[in-house]
């Protein structure tokens, strides 16, 4: 999940910003990621049974047919995409078409729970040579041309490819010969190493011990792959193959909004995500050392995404049934969509498979930047691994030699340049011209056969580029700036940068644009330290917790400038950036981590619980040594060595302290010792630096970085010191005692790690609280702090802020009413009803207030974590006429029917009169917008949008059950539930109503 290569860190690095908030840009429409009137409903498994367990109707045997039957009693036009039917899940992917329809499914006998269909857009793909549409150069590169003729060696690397057949049967065969030439000296020890991470989490050790994860089924939802790639086995689903299974839900043509074509086959060479993935998990040594973690895996590719646009995540959930079914050990998922809460279906279907014996490891999302409390989906699904990134180690490079001995010079590009010996050329040495290589001087001779030489700076990286293609030249040298980042392009010529001293140093060799020094480049990888950001958490690494406070990430693993495999038709080659890429590692760990313990007998809870307590804890930064706040790192890095051979089992493997209102401070760790020896083992509080998620006197959240403060939890232990003999356990209690101090208006994220020394390796358990309570945090952004206005409001046809005064709409021509809105929290329920013009609602609107009362504190460490989550299950309502009520049907499944009948429908009627239900006592006039567990929006800092909402009556003056809203003087009245807020309870919601405005057909 997240752009390959090149340009996201470029563009953070060079400065560039995005665009300040334009009202002119807003769409009139309903934003979101919605697919309308579609929807995943789940079924009770025994619908079409009675109590006793016999046949409701002898011409019904499934579910499916019990709620079909229903649907068409009631005159229901719907349309069935897919179906889901086993021990986990049972259920349809169901499109309605009205609302009107919604309302007769959500009262069905047999419907336990639902969720919209979303879209999952297409993760980036990594930008390539042929991505560049640059005209040929007008000048001619024969050897009769103005240029040196460059001296090249017989030191090459070739790639040849050759292929049988046509499609998803076409069979190829790629072969590479090698031959390098040793430089003079070289930067350090690491040299001709090749690229591969493994070393960073453990696993190189591990597979030099023999354990490759043989025996153990991964399986990979992503895009397909090319598993004709040598690497990746070349064959599919035949002896010795390393893609042994799998399925293709889509079909290249499908993009997110026309009928998928499924196959049995998911070869892919139109988009490359998944082919990555898969060689990150799994590919055999190669060319440029990225051996896979668990080369030996055998691997099940489901392929979700076509050649272009986007997914569906009732397809989604179809491969992971597809996935379960076929009996995979782990599943990888890089794809995603933001969240911020646990209850998504996805990772409802996540948090199932893990519960049923499935090691989910799944990408944390690329949307760092926009600070704390923005997980994504299904990657918050309780009990599997959330994967962000940290940083990798090193640049990948290659290493040149300089005729006169100094070096040699690493240059950052995974390729070698083409091989032989060039002359230098530059375009002046003069360090005040600021926009070196943005023009061609005149006079400048063809530039084929020499090395070009240009300062950074004053124009684009591709404008320089392009100049020296254009002007023949085909090698080029960046001098990067001192101290800076440096940066990979895939130019269709050789591009490399190098450092500010190495660039210094060639051109004090060029006299009058040229030099009688050269430099050779022959196919000699080197691993370039990383001293700007090596092993720490990636700018773009999602930041957590979840809304619901369950960790976000689990863990991090090695996430930037990695080298991987691409499709034969799109170079073969990369270098990319993103969490999508942390977490294949992880999955491959995981099966390295079941290969050495046998199998069968070890579960979810227990591998992730191994690599989180083994994790290696990371730094805020190279220059801030305090320890990073855990929902940014989660348990640390994954030192897959450490987890496969522990010096103490530890359990749980991360503390949820929850917030205030619910504070959680007893705790408990249960310790066993897997040695044969006696060992004593010591415990300490390891605290991390406290996160200010918001900003100060201002309702808005903290970008990345996220500041951080040295204010600590105080942890005291039922005893510090433990002796444990051999294969024996103990339980030690913890007491702790949340920062004081501190802006609960801030909501700092407090955290760290209860450190365990002693054995072999320590152990450490992750912690985190919020210092405030959750139910405070703002929802609804009154402010003009980013949008510019005050919000929400009404905006008129023309895309203008409505007049306070009232506004009519004759819904044509575009003149409709549009609502912009703005999240400065998630809330968990959020509804737009229509009021009359002149209703008295019973309550003062006010978005900023706090009208909720204040829960006891629990005092039992059970209840207190059971309260805190919003209990998904209604059991009853008093009253003798609500038994409907007394069904598996979930809260939000409920509250939506109801809204949608306006508490008229069945079972309704006891709920809205209750006399704890003041919010359905409101005199609204009907629902017109419904949607559950919502992220909060963003400042757009990442470029990626999601910072405001709308919600529009484009498709005409209706309420969300169909019906016609008669012309009249209306109002809008949103409301928005805090975060453990009481859906009953009109004082949990933060209201606003709207100017008037007027329908007139």
């Amino acid at each position: 999940m997240k752009t390959s290569v090149l340009f996201s860190l470029a563009l953070s690095v060079l400065g560039s910003s995005v665009d300040a908030f334009n009202l002119a840009d807003v769409k009139k429409t309903t934003s979101g990621s919605v697919v309308p009137g579609r929807y995943i409903v789940e079924f009770d498994s025994s619908a079409h049974l009675t109590s006793s367990g016999l046949k409701r109707d002898e011409g019904i045997s499934t579910p499916h047919e019990a709620i079909y039957s229903q649907l068409k009693e009631r005159g229901t036009d719907f349309t069935v995409h897919f179906e889901y039917s086993n021990d986990l899940f049972v259920g349809a992917s169901i499109t309605l078409d009205s609302d009107n329809d919604l309302a007769n499914l959500l009262s069905a006998d047999g419907i336990v729970d639902f969720r919209q269909v979303h879209l999952l857009n297409l993760p980036s793909q990594p930008v390539t040579a042929q991505s560049y549409q640059w005209p040929a150069s007008s000048i001619s590169n024969s050897t009769a041309s103005k240029g040196p003729s460059s001296s090249t060696t017989s030191a090459k690397v070739t790639t040849t490819t050759t292929c049988t057949g046509k499609g998803k049967k076409q069979q190829c065969t790629t072969s590479t010969i090698t031959a390098t030439a040793s430089a003079s000296s070289t930067p350090s020890a690491s040299a001709n190493k090749g690229f591969s991470v493994l070393s960073q989490i453990g696993a190189e050790s591990v597979q030099a011990g023999g354990n490759k994860g043989k025996g153990v089924k991964i399986g990979i939802i992503d895009s397909g792959v090319d598993y004709t790639r040598e690497p990746l086995g070349g064959t599919y689903a035949q002896a010795g193959s390393k893609v042994v299974g799998g399925y293709d839900f889509v079909g290249d043509s499908f993009d997110g909004t026309n009928d998928p074509q499924p196959d049995s086959d998911p070869f892919d060479n139109c988009y490359s995500h998944g082919t990555i993935t898969a060689g990150l998990i799994g590919a055999n040594p190669n060319l440029y050392g990225v051996t896979g973690v668990a080369p030996e895996a055998s691997l099940y590719q489901y392929r979700v995404f076509g050649c272009n646009g986007a997914t569906t995540d009732d397809i989604v959930l179809q491969a992971m049934q597809r996935a379960y079914t076929d009996g995979v050990d782990i599943i990888n998922l890089s794809v995603g969509e933001t969240s911020g809460w646990t209850e998504s279906m996805l990772s409802v279907f996540a948090s199932r498979l893990s519960s049923a014996g499935v090691v989910l490891s799944i990408s944390a999302g690329n949307q760092g930047q926009v600070g704390a409390f923005y997980s994504y989906s299904p990657g918050a699904g309780i009990g599997v691994i959330n994967v962000g990134s940290s940083d990798n180690a090193f640049y990948p490079s290659q290493l040149a030699s300089v005729s006169t001995g100094y070096g040699p010079i690493p240059y950052f590009n995974y390729k070698a340049f083409a091989s032989g010996t060039y002359p230098l050329y530059a375009f002046t040495t003069d360090p005040s011209v600021a926009a070196d290589g943005c023009t061609i001087p005149d006079g400048t001779p063809n530039l084929f056969g020499y090395v070009t030489l240009v300062r950074r700076g004053g124009c684009s990286l591709e404008q320089k580029a392009k100049n020296i293609y254009l002007q023949g030249g085909r090698q080029m040298f960046l001098i990067n700036t001192p101290n800076t980042v440096p940066l990979y392009q895939n130019f269709p010529l050789d591009f490399g940068m190098i450092s500010y001293d190495d660039g210094n140093y060639l051109l004090s060799q060029i006299n009058n644009h040229t030099s009688n020094t050269t430099v050779t480049f022959t196919f000699n990888p080197y691993q370039s330290p990383n001293t700007f950001t090596g092993n720490i958490t990636s700018y773009f690494s999602e930041i957590g917790p979840t809304n619901d406070l369950y960790f976000a990430p689990s863990i991090v693993a090695p996430g930037t400038n990695m080298v991987v495999i691409l499709p034969i038709n799109m170079a073969n080659w990369s270098i990319v950036d993103g969490t999508s890429y942390s977490a294949p590692l992880v999955a491959g760990s995981a099966a390295l981590y079941i290969n050495a313990k046998g199998g069968n007998n070890v579960s979810p809870d227990k591998v992730k619980a191994a690599l989180q307590s083994t994790s290696d804890y990371l730094r805020t930064s190279v220059s801030d040594q305090s320890i990073a706040n855990v929902a940014v790192q989660g348990a640390g890095k994954v030192n897959i060595a450490n987890a496969i051979s522990p010096g103490l089992v530890v359990s749980p493997s991360e503390i949820l302290l929850n917030d205030t209102n619910y504070f959680a401070g007893t705790q408990y760790l249960t310790l066993t010792n897997p040695t044969n020896k006696i060992v004593t083992y010591k415990l300490s509080n390891l605290p991390a630096g406290t996160a200010l998620a918001f900003q100060s006197g201002l309702n808005q959240s903290n970008d990345q970085p996220v500041p951080q403060v040295s204010s600590f939890a105080n942890v005291r232990f039922s005893q510090s010191t433990v002796w444990l003999l051999p294969r024996t356990t103990w339980v030690v209690l913890l007491q702790f005692s949340a920062p004081t101090g501190l802006d609960a208006k801030q909501f700092p994220i407090y955290s760290g790690f209860i450190e365990i020394s002693g054995g072999s390796n320590n152990v450490r358990v992750p912690y985190l609280g919020v210092a405030s309570k959750m139910r405070d945090m703002p929802v609804l952004d009154p402010t003009p702090y980013y949008l510019g206005i005050n919000t929400p409001t009404i905006l008129d046809a023309s895309g203008n802020v409505q007049s306070s005064s009232g506004q009519s709409y004759n819904f044509q021509n575009g003149s409709y009413p549009t609502v912009i809105y703005r999240l400065v929290g998630g809330t968990p329920l959020l509804l737009i009803d229509l009021i009359d013009s002149k209703a008295n609602i019973g309550f003062t609107p006010n978005y900023n207030s706090k009208r909720s009362a204040t829960p006891t504190l629990e005092g039992e460490l059970s209840l207190m974590k059971k309260a805190f989550v919003e209990s998904r299950k209604i059991n009853s309502i008093s009253g003798n006429n609500n038994k409907w009520w007394q069904s598996s049907k979930t809260q939000s499944l409920i509250s939506l029917y109801c809204q949608l009948t306006n508490f008229k429908g069945k079972g309704c009627s006891g709920f809205n009169t209750g006399k704890s239900n003041t919010f359905a006592k409101v005199p609204i006039l009907g629902n017109l917008f419904e949607s559950d567990y919502i992220p909060r929006s963003t400042d757009n800092v990442d470029g990626q949008g999601n910072d405001h909402s709308t919600f529009a009556l484009e498709s005409g003056p209706r309420f969300a059950n169909g019906t016609t809203i008669p012309n009249g003087t209306y109002k809008f009245l949103m409301r928005a539930l805090h975060i453990t807020g009481d859906r009953t309870k009109e004082s949990d919601y933060e209201a606003w109503v709207s100017a008037p405005f007027t329908i007139a057909q």
